[in-house]
């Protein structure tokens, strides 16, 4: 296993595998930023590049500072995954946007793009507004499970389909801030320690919208 630090909040037996480090993931954003940016180059106004809460925080955050082309930041975020570690397809607007995008460049953001439910109804909803141009960005990509007519333009990793935490991404709220990703060791989500209710939240209140 990757050496990497673990916070006292967890048991370093909580996690299967690394797959990621810290390190890893500093070159990836720095290579997309750069493949995005160049991309982006000649655009007229800023790129709106939306965040979809609340997985995607980090790698927006790390990537919008590094891009080389004026942008103004915008917000989604959308329920998904409800309970367990699974996606169960039904798909909700949450949080909206605050802005007009009509006839601007897009650059969604995107923490996993695992089924491509959420992307695709993302993008469904974006296309209504008549954007100028509407491309994704997704950190990581679970390929094995991705519905077919769902790609995204700028991918930072290809991955098996694992139940992976860190860098944004959960389960029942835990584990976002860690500055690496791992594989969630099994006996985590079926020993009941963390147990998320049918109705999505938390035995100790937190709401948990989804697994992003």
């Amino acid at each position: 296993m990757a050496s990497v630090h673990y916070p006292a909040f967890m048991d370093p037996k909580e996690i299967e595998s690394i797959m990621f480090t810290e390190e890893q993931i500093d070159k990836k954003v720095r290579e997309l930023a750069a493949e995005i940016s160049a991309a982006y180059k000649d655009i007229e106004q800023p790129l709106i590049v939306i965040c979809t809460l609340k997985g995607a925080a980090p790698f927006f955050a790390d990537l919008a500072r590094r891009l080389e082309v004026d942008s103004v930041w915008e917000f989604m975020s959308f329920s998904s995954y409800g309970t367990g570690t699974t996606s169960s397809g039904a798909v909700q607007l949450v949080l909206d946007l605050k802005m007009d995008i009509s006839g601007r460049d897009i650059l969604v953001v995107e923490d996993i793009l695992d089924t491509g439910n959420t992307l695709k109804y993302m993008l469904k909803q974006l296309a209504a507004r008549e954007p100028k141009s509407v491309k994704t960005a997704c950190f990581l990509h679970k390929h094995e499970v991705t519905c077919a007519t769902v790609t995204c333009d700028f991918t930072g990793f290809q991955i098996p389909n694992k139940f992976v935490v860190g860098y944004g991404l959960d389960y029942a709220q835990k584990y976002r801030g860690l500055p690496w990703i791992g594989v969630v060791a099994k006996w985590v989500y079926t020993s009941g320690t963390l147990d998320p209710r049918a109705d999505g939240s938390l035995a100790t209140g937190d709401v948990r919208l989804d697994n992003k």
